[in-house]
């Protein structure tokens, strides 16, 4: 392996499920550099987004879930931080295989960013509600999250709305906060448009393509129009997506992901669902209609939500309660028999990633450790070389007086000098 080029060590090591990666980084330092890196990381998500070896089907009841897909056999549970056995965790969003996990919106209850697959998590600050000034007593109707990439500026972003009402329910105010991964803090942006009135009190944004999407209505009362708002994560701005033309009638209207595509899904009451999807993100025309559930052919349902696909059949779930795997050509449906799955369900599809959670942490070089021996080390040395200098010296001096005594007892002149200095003395 030493002897293949680094590019096609990448590109196979780029296939791989997270879990060998995990495994290969201890294999020696140079593959554990390169399992690391950005850039390879960012390689294994296309890779990974790409094909379904890496996805992973996320299932909600008390506890979370995970189960490999496509073969759905068995419901493991995720033992991630926040797990608790009185307080359910709510699922907030997924993006590029990161939860958005949290146990509530009280302080001390927590909400975390978390990776199944490394088993890394952030912590997120807690934000409280800022209430706007009114005479009247307000009320937080509606509270969602939404979470997603930053493409603009390379952060991951939790985003949470919130509507105040009073009495008249045509008037309201918003709050609207945004967790920056990279900085680490929340900020306050400005407020949701008082034109859109979320439909939907506790659904989290559906994440495509840099866009958190929310179903909304012009106004709660006096006009019930819906409409889809996307809040892009890089301008912070929120802006309608164009819809497909419907077919007539009275209809319910969810949107969802399949894919990496937009998708809505139009619930005719008591007769079918039709899903459509935008294979072109912002594009009009780009609408098709996939298919249509019928409730002649599947049974009776109050909705359905697709949630991945493989080949010619669908991944659907069936009203909180059952999954199904639904044909395209002969429009029939089959139940999915995974072990252990829970009777209560809230599905999402997550991709496994090393992404990792420390992007917005400064790397500070590391102090070298103080040694308390090391003053009395320094004054020991410095006693010895002392020490040994004046010996040094003592024994120079001492070995010229000695050669110079010599060298006088030796001369005759010295000789005779030597007794007359004597007697002066």
């Amino acid at each position: 392996m030493a002897d293949l080029p680094t590019a096609l060590i990448t590109e196979i090591l780029s296939r791989l499920p997270v879990k060998s990666l995990l495994r290969f980084r201890r294999v020696s330092k140079a593959w554990q550099s390169l399992i690391n890196d950005p850039h390879f990381i960012k390689l294994h998500l296309k890779r990974s987004q790409q094909n379904t070896t890496n996805q992973t089907l996320v299932l909600r009841d008390c506890y979370l879930y995970s189960a490999n897909f496509p073969t759905l056999d068995r419901a493991a549970v995720i033992d991630h931080p926040l797990k608790s056995d009185r307080i359910g965790t709510a699922l907030l969003g997924s993006c590029n295989g990161l939860l958005c996990l949290s146990n509530g919106e009280q302080e001390g209850e927590g909400t975390i960013l978390y990776n199944p697959a490394t088993r890394k998590h952030r912590e997120l600050p807690f934000s409280s509600i800022e209430f706007p000034d009114s005479d009247f007593l307000l009320l937080c109707e509606r509270i969602v999250y939404g979470f997603g990439y930053d493409h603009v500026h390379d952060d991951y972003k939790v985003v949470r709305i919130i509507q105040f009402f009073e009495q008249n329910p045509d008037l309201y105010d918003s709050e609207v906060k945004v967790y920056s991964l990279k900085t680490g803090s929340w900020r306050r942006i400005a407020d949701f448009p008082r034109e859109y009135y979320l439909s939907y009190k506790r659904a989290s944004g559906v994440y495509v393509n840099g866009y958190l999407h929310w179903v909304v209505a012009r106004k709660p009362e006096s006009d019930g129009t819906q409409l889809i708002v996307a809040f892009d994560l890089g301008s912070e701005e929120c802006r309608v997506v164009p819809q497909p033309k419907y077919s007539t009638g009275e209809f319910h209207l969810n949107v969802g992901v399949l894919q990496g595509w937009l998708c809505v899904m139009s619930n005719y009451p008591y007769f079918r669902t039709d899903v459509w999807v935008m294979k072109e993100y912002g594009v009009k025309e780009s609408w098709v209609k996939l298919f249509t559930v019928s409730q002649r052919k599947v049974g009776p349902f109050d909705y359905v939500r697709p949630l991945a696909m493989k080949g010619s059949e669908v991944l659907l779930e069936q009203d909180c309660a059952n999954l199904l795997w639904f044909h395209l050509h002969t429009q029939r449906a089959r139940s999915v028999n995974m072990r252990d799955m829970p009777r209560s369900l809230d599905a999402e599809m997550m991709v496994e990633s090393l992404v990792p959670l420390d992007s917005h942490k400064k790397k500070r070089k590391r102090k070298p450790k103080k040694n308390r021996y090391s003053g009395i080390f320094l004054v020991v040395c410095l006693f010895l070389c002392s020490l040994t200098i004046s010996c040094l010296f003592t024994f120079i001096i001492s070995s010229l007086v000695t050669r110079l005594f010599c060298i006088i007892s030796c001369c005759p002149a010295c000789t005779v000098l030597l007794p007359l200095t004597c007697v002066d003395y």
